[in-house]
């Protein structure tokens, strides 16, 4: 049981890893599978944190 537990641990850091908080948005909720040259850098989307998609607003949708 220890050898299946150092194995599975060994086997989860390879490919288990934390994504950088400047690329999760990008890993996780993009509808584009790949960036082209240089896309990634200006990408709106990304540098506004996808504004008013994923984070509430702070008024009620009434107000908007």
């Amino acid at each position: 049981m220890r050898l299946f537990q150092k194995m599975w641990g060994w086997a989860a850091e390879k490919v288990i890893r934390e994504v950088p908080q400047d690329e999760a948005l990008c890993e996780f909720d993009c509808r584009k599978p790949q960036c082209k040259a240089g896309e990634w850098e200006s990408c709106n989307r990304r540098l506004q944190r996808a504004a008013g998609e994923l984070m509430p607003s702070k008024r009620p949708a009434s107000m908007v």
